[in-house]
């Protein structure tokens, strides 16, 4: 684990080789699996888990919980593949 002027609150859980960067927060009960990144001035709502091998962009809002592995940027944070797919006519 890697913390870098960042706010991780109470209860959090964090797994292995994860990084959470600069002024990224987590509100209080997350779960972040292993190998993950949490983003430049990101945030997780409470009670929000993520799962393993997760990307999430900077200034990204997880307000649900994350269990596809991926890359997920926006507010709310939606995973990067889905949106690509919709830009391209997809579903």
């Amino acid at each position: 684990m890697y913390f870098t002027s960042c706010i991780v609150e109470h209860d959090n859980r964090v797994g292995d080789y994860t990084h959470i960067s600069v002024n990224a927060k987590t509100g209080g009960t997350v779960t972040i699996g292993e190998c993950s990144w949490i983003g430049i001035s990101a945030a997780v709502k409470n009670n929000v888990f993520v799962c393993d091998n997760c990307l999430i962009g900077a200034g990204g809002v997880v307000v649900k919980n994350i269990n596809e592995a991926g890359t997920y940027v926006g507010i709310p944070a939606e995973r990067l593949e889905m949106k690509i797919e919709k830009m391209n006519g997809g579903g």
